[in-house]
């Protein structure tokens, strides 16, 4: 073997090796047989080529490949390495592997009966950082005490308020005035003690008289029922009969006398027997006002029996 042909088959075997302890530096070991997946992610979190596939915290796999597609989603391939079935609606999770934010890929393993092939593409989700996480659990706390902040504002304002000069003279004042209110009152109810002492006789008598009207009432309660409903019925039936028939009744003469008949139908209707009735009383006034003046004209009497004859005035 000449010597250029050895230094061939060595630099052959150093490339080789390069090429194995690069992909094993990757994770991805050349030597076994890898099957080739893709999952896409609107983001990665940081995830890394050479991250971890795990199953139950077991490495299966690494990723192989990440790329930006257009539609500024990201491509990842994964390499498993690992005779897995793996059914068709598995999740690929990217999860936190320490507090550090260390990035890997965990296989939710689905229970679909349908297996999915080489080269498919798994469903997709994100675990939540550690400082989501902490922010989920320090903002209610952070809200509460918010709230204890603009309560403590509050009582400091009304405590500053309460410890102004002027505050403390209008409480004082509230208070005295509150102090002459409470000595009124005693003083109003020793009066109505006083008064009740002495009226106490009378008192009594009011309440016994009370009591026996209560007593009274309550003995004789059937029969002012009885006598409520015999007012109730009575009352229905005027409404019910002799009211309702005076009012037809006053509604046929008004529309009698609105259509002319009868005498005052007539007189309202008619104009000539209006001026009729008018003429004649004029001429009754006439004729009273006449005998009065001239009562010869219409009586002729004599002691003597003898009769003056009328004579007519000129």
């Amino acid at each position: 073997m000449n010597k250029e042909l050895k230094i061939g088959i060595v630099f052959v075997i150093v490339f080789i090796t390069l090429i194995v302890g690069i992909n094993y530096l990757k994770g991805i070991n050349v030597l076994n047989k890898n099957r080739t997946f893709f999952a896409v992610y609107n983001d990665i979190a940081g995830l890394q080529v050479g991250s971890p596939i795990m199953v139950n915290g077991y490495q299966v796999g690494m990723v192989g490949n990440i790329d930006l597609l257009s539609s500024q989603e990201l491509l990842v391939t994964l390499k498993i390495d690992h005779d897995l079935a793996i059914s068709n609606n598995s999740n690929s999770r990217i999860i936190n592997r320490d507090l550090m934010g260390t990035k890997a890929i965990s296989l939710i393993l689905g229970n679909s009966t349908y297996l999915m092939n080489e080269g498919d593409t798994f469903i997709t989700s994100v675990e939540g950082t550690l400082q989501d996480e902490v922010n989920a659990q320090i903002l209610p706390l952070k809200n509460k005490a918010e709230e204890l902040i603009s309560s403590m504002d509050s009582v400091m304002i009304i405590i500053t308020a309460v410890l102004d000069k002027d505050a403390r003279k209008n409480l004082s004042n509230s208070f005295k005035s509150l102090e002459e209110t409470f000595d009124l009152m005693s003083k109003s109810m020793s009066k109505v003690d006083m008064i009740i002492d002495h009226n106490n006789e009378k008192v009594s008598k009011i309440i016994s008289n009370l009591e026996s009207i209560s007593l009274n009432i309550s003995s004789h309660n059937d029969q002012i029922k009885n006598i409520i409903n015999n007012i109730s019925s009575i009352s229905d039936t005027l409404l019910r009969k002799d009211i309702l028939s005076i009012i037809d009744n006053f509604n046929q003469i008004s529309s009698n006398i609105n259509n002319g008949e009868g005498s005052l139908g007539l007189l309202i209707k008619d104009d000539t027997v209006y001026k009729n009735l008018e003429n004649s009383t004029a001429q009754l006034s006439e004729l009273i006002e006449d005998m009065k003046k001239h009562p010869s004209r219409y009586v002729n009497f004599s002691i003597l029996g003898g009769k003056k004859p009328y004579k007519k005035e000129k």
